[in-house]
């Protein structure tokens, strides 16, 4: 049983045109960046986002600083593939960091930005074949709202895409861990990660395409 064949509810209105779906999902869609209090302020002397490779470029962190994860999140094999290059977002809010970062949707239209739809799908790449597949989900940020008429319609509901942690979510997971390690099948473990997109903009994004800053007080 996969994403695609599961009965589905809460579907896009097929009786509305495409331009009415891609209106609504503009409107719904939020993107973010989750960081810290030091770091929000870092960003705003800056004037910018930056990426962890623009960030040694300028001096503001050195490379020995790479493998602590209080100064950047930024993994090994991000740097392996060139993706250090990017300053990552998402259309849930993370469970880290103290200062969420509302990015407006016309950052989607950032020259070079782009967006994999197999989500974090990288770090359980352990063959060319599943690299590849990873290289394959990647489009355009431009075509992202696009992209989401077409894929929400595979769900079985589409909430499954907006609230990740429901009930149904977990036990798709669950099954789909199960394949991964009993049967050797990463069918279902892909189509989850399809459901956590991963957003990259190169190098910086600069203040202005920040909406609001929503910082937790406790």
């Amino acid at each position: 049983m996969t994403i695609e064949n599961l009965q589905k509810t809460n579907l896009p209105n097929r009786d509305k045109s495409r331009e009415m779906i891609e209106k609504e999902i503009q409107e719904k869609l939020k993107l973010y960046h989750t960081t810290t209090k030091e770091k929000w302020e870092k960003i705003q002397e800056v004037g910018a986002i930056l990426s962890e490779r623009e960030l040694v470029k300028r001096g503001l962190i050195t490379t020995t600083q790479l493998d602590d994860f209080e100064t950047t999140s930024t993994g090994h094999m991000d740097r392996e593939e060139n993706r250090d290059d990017y300053v990552f977002a998402s259309h849930q809010k993370e469970n880290y960091g103290d200062v969420t970062l509302e990015i407006d949707l016309e950052a989607l239209n950032i020259p070079e930005a782009k967006v994999s739809t197999a989500g974090e799908w990288l770090m359980f790449a352990d063959t060319e074949e599943a690299k590849q597949y990873y290289q394959d989900q990647e489009i355009p940020a431009s075509q992202f709202i696009s992209y989401l008429t077409e894929f929400l319609q595979t769900l079985p509901d589409t909430e499954w895409f907006w609230e990740i942690k429901n009930k149904e979510v977990r036990d798709f997971f669950g099954q789909a861990m199960k394949d991964r390690a009993y049967n050797n099948n990463d069918e279902k473990f892909r189509a989850y990660w399809k459901l956590h997109p991963e957003i990259l903009f190169p190098k910086e994004l600069p203040l202005k395409y920040i909406k609001q800053a929503i910082i937790d007080e406790q």
